[in-house]
């Protein structure tokens, strides 16, 4: 490993420290106050993004067999951390510890899985067998051949500040929340979204290019050319494309999740202007909507000797923002390349609006 500062191998060390997180907002579909355990046979296990699944069949107090599914947090991140998807085998007995679905009498998340032969798997990742830990370590190095001057490469989230933005969960009603950030026709574009059906991860969509940046763990790919610069987040495979040529916008936008992007620089910050956009949910947790009208700034700059990319942003929309939303969010170097999502929503019964 090359060119890593002390503070920059802390970040690493932490952002691998941190339990596998979840791609929504875990309270909406879960009542923690009602913890559960359960002892089955696994029927299935379903080892996808946003979140894997685990079914078995548990036998009731009247004898009768359910059917139980229980979720996890994204596979992507397991598999960095050498989960297989055979971890847990059709047939194998289970014992989960979890927390109880809101809407589905046979559904649960999943916190905690005891094997047969006395092994634990955590929802954080972590594989114990006694006190030896049996998942695989994340490799954590830089390309020997990386450009610390350029930020052009592989990077991944650092963890994210609670309040930080960034798409990052929030707590509370967001009609308290935001009552002094949105017009009118905010509000009442604002009280119509409901988080536990209208997450647009549900739907298996990224929900805009601020939640985009901001999977934790999540690693993002840039490469560029004279004309433009292309970033690949792993999250819901978002790709966005910046036109370096230019600092003015198509007269006619075909309006879309990601928009219009244009980019300069101003010495060694990268400023892009993001336009265009269809009128949809800036952030999803507990909701904050925007209107087609919605402009982003973002300022990238590189830090800790290049190893370190962070970004400031500012959002403004005049249809539905009284003032301007912003956040940051940072990333690190890494060697973990970007792998297709895939993504594949198995909520059933818990996101499905029961009216």
């Amino acid at each position: 490993m090359k060119n890593v500062s002390l503070s920059c191998l802390a970040v690493l060390v932490a952002a691998f420290s941190l339990p596998v997180a979840a791609h929504h907002s875990n309270a909406p579909h879960f009542d923690s106050t009602k913890p559960i355990s359960i002892e089955g046979v696994v029927t299935e296990f379903q080892f996808v993004n946003p979140h894997a699944w685990v079914y078995l069949d548990v036998i009731s107090a009247d004898g009768q067999v359910e059917n139980w599914n229980c979720e996890l947090s994204a596979a992507s991140g397991y598999r960095r951390q050498g989960w297989t998807d055979d971890l847990f085998a059709v047939g194998s007995a289970l014992k989960i510890d979890g927390i109880a679905a809101r809407r589905d009498p046979l559904g649960c998340s999943y916190q905690s899985g005891t094997l047969a032969d006395g092994t634990i798997v955590a929802r954080g990742g972590q594989i114990t067998n006694g006190e030896d830990v049996l998942s695989a370590s994340v490799a954590i190095d830089l390309i020997e051949s990386v450009d610390l001057t350029s930020m052009v490469g592989t990077w991944i989230s650092t963890p994210r500040r609670r309040g930080g933005g960034g798409g990052a969960p929030q707590s509370g009603d967001p009609a308290v929340r935001y009552a002094d950030q949105v017009t009118e026709a905010g509000m009442t574009a604002l009280l119509a979204y409901d988080q536990r059906f209208d997450d647009p991860a549900l739907v298996c969509s990224p929900s805009s290019i601020t939640r985009g940046w901001s999977e934790p763990g999540g690693p993002s790919e840039f490469t560029q050319t004279e004309d433009q610069i292309v970033i690949r987040h792993e999250y819901m495979d978002m790709l966005r494309t910046i036109d370096l040529t230019t600092r003015e916008h198509p007269s006619i936008i075909q309006p879309s999740l990601t928009g219009h992007s244009v980019g300069w620089f101003e010495g060694d910050t990268l400023v892009v202007e993001t336009v265009g956009f269809e009128a949809g949910v800036l952030v999803p947790h507990p909701g904050l909507v925007h209107s087609d009208e919605m402009k982003v700034i973002e300022r990238l700059t590189l830090a800790e000797n290049g190893n370190l990319l962070l970004r400031a942003y500012e959002v403004t929309d005049s249809k539905y923002f009284t003032k301007a939303y912003t956040g940051n969010s940072s990333w690190t170097r890494s060697d973990i390349p970007v792998s297709a999502y895939n993504c594949v929503e198995l909520g059933g019964i818990s996101n499905i609006r029961q009216d």
